[in-house]
């Protein structure tokens, strides 16, 4: 793994408490502005998605999984494991804490100049966040089980939909 790939896990994971250092540890390896998934960021902006990140999640931990570099790009893939302690917005709604272990597939492909991350495309397997916190599931219901095989049998002739 590469030295900036290293650091920039490090970051996320125990970024600076003090958030003048926070800030300053960012801007060692991120552009000001950046673009995360076409929107533009700040450094000040992405101290706060840290921030964000560790109130919904303790003992984080990321595994990186694959690492790809070219010149001016560098693709990762890791895994993170967390504990969910605190809210998690997501664009279903807000999931309270779980208290519940949970691991994330993550895949970060990052433009790189002159050393610093100018753009971020990032895809994460929110999905199956979502059902390991058992989100969107009503009370007394059974969690849906996203790992079942649904069978889709073909209308029989002119049958209409109800």
């Amino acid at each position: 793994m590469s030295s900036l790939t290293d650091r920039l896990l490090e970051l996320w994971q125990a970024p600076p408490a003090d958030p003048a250092a926070a800030e300053a540890a960012f801007r060692a390896l991120y552009a000001d502005p950046l673009t995360v998934n076409g929107t533009a960021f700040t450094v000040a902006g992405l101290v706060q998605r840290a921030r964000e990140l560790h109130r919904t999640y303790a003992d984080l931990a990321m595994e990186p999984v694959e690492v790809v570099e070219t010149p001016g790009r560098v693709v990762l893939a890791f895994r993170m494991r967390a504990r969910h302690v605190g809210p998690l917005t997501t664009p279903f709604g807000t999931v309270p804490a779980t208290g519940r272990t949970v691991r994330l597939r993550v895949i970060d492909v990052l433009t790189v100049e002159d050393g610093l991350v100018t753009a971020v495309w990032m895809v994460a397997d929110e999905l199956d966040l979502l059902r390991q916190l058992t989100a969107g599931t009503p009370a007394g219901a059974h969690p849906i089980d996203l790992d079942k095989t649904v069978e889709i049998r073909p209308r029989a002739a002119g049958s209409r939909l109800r």
